[in-house]
């Protein structure tokens, strides 16, 4: 290694010049400054005079093929456009004041010959001076030996002779010219202050050709440089790949070892420094700690184990692989994976409150998705998806996670783009306030924009991102700043509504009055705190969605929001969609996804050759059905109304003819407006087996439609509830994938099967589980193969814990191909478990039926007991206190005999004394068993032991 030369004084001074000079005097005045001089004939766009901002830019997303998609321009204290694309803000503190300094890649020559990584300095983060090129990239080899590179570098030796071996290998990773044989990229900048030593450290993806005419993502390495001050000039000191699995081909066999392509940095409060990567051709996201020096990782190598060209100026390379060795980092303590198989790419970590949280993009190209965040409480430890360990949507690729499924970042992100963006960094404002840095990206173009929007914490910790002049264009149609945090409920701490008093369903066409406040718990302390609803519509079936708005209270100012959901119900009346075969008049294979219970994009009827205009949509069933109601949610996919003019219901007679009905509906098409939801009363329709919906259009669009509810008679199944998720013990994999959700489709043609080709099982469990509360007293199914000797339940009460159920009747015999319905005392639950007996055999059932009935709601009442000697015995005294609204027989039983207290009075108590005529008893229990009409309620309350003496 050849040692360095010291830092020419006159470099120094030429880094520092830009902060010293009179134009950048501190502090920085936004409307004096300006910036470095740069070609006026660049191309890159500009604005005279330049523009003073009082706050972010407003902005819309308008789809990529708008003529103002790449809008707003960000300009720079000298009217030209920001060259920081795919970068990151520094804060830090100079002369007592906040400066920010923003890094990112300057495209000022479009997606090839970048000139490096330019640099801004603000002030207020809106109004940014041009600092120049913080690192600079070179065009040729010899660039290597001008004045700047070689101070910088120390190219030349003291015989004034190139040091050929350090140019050759400094130019591999700073040529950035498109005609290169080993052409370098510089993307996704970031910019570390440590310190102990002093430096600011900058890490880059820095890929690029490994062969001439090559592909430029084929190097793969994350790259470091340091400098004496945040604007340069820095010094490349290591191209590196970066810590791998053993196993790093385990989601692709194409990965290459120690692959680290779009990154970012991290630095936690107690000074310790971490680098996040792609790696495993984008499959996989990891996060590894950085050395004291933040220039590389903790466990390193004095060569280049993989012998792909990379650089290091101390003659430290990463230890490669966690193979177990001494040397070698470990997981879980040098480095964690994020996310294993995802398939994601550029992110973002911040931490808030004690929670780190990475924002991180699918990989799609120059192509904006819908982007998820996952957290964890210790950088080293698991990380989940979003808040929620081991939600139905925790392996769920990214772009099908639902709206508002956990681990979804935005909120009112209706084309699902992330507003049109992809994440490069989060910083924080002021104290709490995160904003979210995203581009919006032309091909890597001079002109691609900026997205930058405030992030909120909701409930349980969920990090939401929202658009506040979508949202809100009255308040933030000419940008926002700061204040948008104060009305959205900030503060510290993790709050949770834990009682939000809502009624679980309402009748059709009901005027309900909704709680005024509900109970709010924040990190273990719980209080009550006021709330606001939004609007219950009752005028159609299904669940509605409602937002809460909670006041301000003691940890957080006004403007919390939560969602909760209630059903509008019609006893007898049952969504029957699902159960029904769809097809379409066009793109057939899109039918289904309108019974698929998401309002995301679903079926349209575009054609690459015109329009339909006339298309239909079928739903047929195996016996006729009587249909009270269609509800069609439409979808909105571009600017344009993109939904019917006119929906039309035929139905078909008994000789297989479509006939018209006179249920239809017009629909405005105003694409001003957000995509109507469209109700179709079908009560005055005789009972049919296939419906047709028949959509029409007046002006020249596609017809696209979200999402179709079919109501009709019948008795709902929990299984197939909204809120309802099953799993099983064991499944057929073998051939065919028959899982136990199959069991709960609504359709014969599928089935849930235990047979191996293997092993047999002799039982196995089905497992229902639902978020609310449902009634059931019974369970039907038809075993159609295999051998089922006896099925069993168990019940989910709504406090969790599963109980046997008390059959009513004799125990059911399975014979195949005939109906099996095993009954039991009605209760409430939230989940019912079966076990089926299949000694050496198997079971195949294609649908579980779990009718919902009315049960009563239990009494209310509190019973306590307390003992109390009498003559030198034991006196049990048993005290109920009626709760409910109505009167209340209360049933006292216990070892020293039975007592009942008759129409107790609401908010009355009442108490039995039973004398166990010893003096001293061991612990035993009380049974209270309150009733009231037709509900019952059973409490066990513990009876200690006592001893008079």
């Amino acid at each position: 290694m050849t040692p360095r030369r010291p830092l020419m004084p006159r470099l120094l001074a030429a880094a520092t010049a830009a902060l010293l000079a009179g134009a950048l005097g501190s502090p920085l005045t936004a409307t004096a400054a300006t910036g470095v001089a740069t070609d006026p004939n660049d191309g890159v766009p500009r604005t005279d005079p330049p523009i003073t901002y009082t706050n972010f830019q407003p902005l819309a997303d308008p789809g990529a093929g708008s003529a103002n998609y790449f809008q707003p321009k960000w300009y720079d204290t000298d009217g030209r456009h920001i060259q920081a694309h795919g970068g990151q803000v520094v804060t830090t503190e100079e002369n007592g004041q906040t400066v920010y300094y923003w890094y990112g890649e300057d495209r000022t020559n479009g997606y090839w010959n970048s000139p490096g990584v330019g640099v801004y300095r603000s002030t207020d983060a809106v109004n940014w001076t041009n600092l120049g090129t913080a690192l600079r990239s070179i065009s040729t080899r010899d660039d290597l030996l001008t004045p700047y590179f070689e101070e910088l570098y120390d190219t030349v030796d003291e015989n004034g002779q190139p040091r050929t071996e350090k140019i050759d290998a400094l130019a591999y990773h700073l040529n950035s010219t498109q005609n290169s044989d080993d052409t370098a990229i510089f993307e996704r900048p970031k910019v570390l202050h440590n310190e102990k030593t002093g430096k600011w450290v900058m890490w880059w993806h820095a890929d690029g050709r490994t062969e001439p005419g090559g592909s430029t993502y084929a190097r793969s390495m994350a790259a470091v440089a340091v400098a004496d001050s945040p604007a340069g000039p820095f010094r490349m000191t290591g191209a590196f790949r970066m810590p791998n699995r053993a196993n790093y081909q385990a989601c692709t066999q194409y990965a290459v070892p120690g692959q680290a392509r779009d990154m970012t940095v991290f630095q936690d409060d107690d000074g310790t420094a971490y680098i996040s990567y792609s790696s495993e051709e984008n499959y996989t996201l990891y996060v590894a700690e950085l050395d004291d020096t933040y220039t590389n990782v903790t466990h390193t190598t004095d060569r280049d184990t993989l012998g792909v060209k990379q650089y290091s100026e101390d003659g430290r390379y990463p230890y490669i692989f966690a193979d177990g060795t001494p040397e070698a980092p470990v997981r879980g303590e040098d480095f964690q994976i994020v996310k294993e198989c995802g398939h994601l790419e550029a992110p973002a970590i911040f931490e808030r409150d004690g929670t780190y949280s990475v924002v991180t993009s699918g990989a799609t190209g120059w192509a904006p998705n819908p982007q998820t965040h996952y957290t964890t409480q210790n950088l080293m430890g698991t990380w989940i998806r979003g808040i929620e360990a081991g939600d139905v949507h925790e392996n769920t690729y990214y772009s099908s996670i639902p709206d508002g499924g956990d681990g979804l970042l935005s909120v009112g992100d209706t084309r699902r783009t992330t507003f049109g963006s992809q994440t490069t960094n989060v910083f924080e404002l002021e104290p709490g306030k995160f904003v979210y840095m995203g581009d919006r990206w032309n091909e890597g173009r001079a002109d691609s924009t900026y997205v930058w929007l405030p992030l909120t914490v909701g409930e349980n910790g969920r990090l939401e991102m929202h658009n506040p002049a979508a949202e809100d264009p009255a308040r933030y149609g000419t940008g926002w700043d700061a204040s948008y945090w104060d009305d959205k409920g900030f503060g510290h701490g993790t709050w949770k509504v834990v009682d939000d008093r809502l009624p679980d369903s309402v009748r059709r066409g009901s005027t309900t009055s909704l709680p005024t406040s509900v109970a709010v718990d924040v990190d273990g302390r719980r209080t009550d705190v006021a709330v606001t609803w939004s609007s219950l519509d009752t005028t159609r079936l299904g669940t509605r969605t409602l937002t809460g708005t909670l006041a301000a209270d003691a940890d957080f100012t006004a403007g919390r929001t939560f969602t909760r959901t209630v059903d509008v119900a019609e006893p007898g009346i049952v969504q029957i969609a699902p159960e029904a075969g769809v097809s379409a008049s066009h793109r057939n294979d899109l039918a289904r996804t309108v019974i698929d219970g998401s309002t995301a994009k679903g079926w349209d009827d575009w054609s690459g050759s015109g329009y339909p205009r006339d298309s239909w949509l079928t739903f047929e069933w195996e016996t006729a059905r009587t249909i009270d109601s269609v509800v069609v949610d439409t979808y909105k996919d571009g600017p344009t109304a993109t939904w019917p003019s006119r929906i039309e219901v035929q139905y078909r007679d008994a000789n297989g003819a479509w006939v018209p009905s006179t249920v239809a509906a017009d629909v405005v098409q105003d694409a001003a407006k957000p995509a109507p939801v469209v109700t179709l009363d079908t009560r005055s329709l005789a009972p049919m087996s296939a419906l047709r919906l028949r959509m029409t259009t007046q002006t020249n669009t596609w017809q696209s439609i979200a999402e179709v509810s079919i109501w009709g008679q019948g008795t709902l199944n929990v299984c197939r509830a909204s809120d309802a998720s099953v799993t099983a013990s064991f499944w057929q994999t073998r051939y065919e994938t028959m899982a136990p959700g199959l069991a709960c489709d609504g359709r014969r043609g599928t089935s849930w099967s235990t047979w191996s080709d293997t092993a047999l099982k002799d039982s196995s469990t089905f497992t229902l589980t639902t978020q609310k509360t449902h009634g059931i007293g019974s369970v039907e199914f038809t075993n159609i193969e295999g051998n089922v000797t006896g099925v069993t339940a168990e019940y989910r009460t709504p406090e969790g814990a599963w109980t046997p159920v008390t059959p009513t009747g004799t125990a059911p015999s399975v014979v195949n191909n005939t109906k099996t319905v095993l009954s039991f005392e009605p209760v409430r639950a939230t989940g019912l478990r079966l076990t089926f007996a299949t000694p050496g055999s198997y079971l195949k059932i294609p649908e579980i039926v779990v009718p919902e009935v009315e049960v009563a709601v239990a009494p209310k009442t509190t019973a306590t007991v307390t003992t109390r000697c009498i003559g030198g015995r034991v006196t049990v005294v048993t005290t109920v206190r009626n709760d409910d609204t109505k009167p209340v027989t209360a049933e006292v039983s216990s070892p020293w005999g039975q007592r009942t207290l008759t129409a107790m009075k609401p908010g009355s108590s009442a108490s039995v004394a039973q004398a166990t005529r010893a003096s001293a008893i061991e612990a035993a229990s009380v049974t209270v068993t309150a009733t009231a009409g037709d509900a019952r309620g059973v409490q066990t309350v513990p009876v200690p032991a006592a001893t008079c003496r």
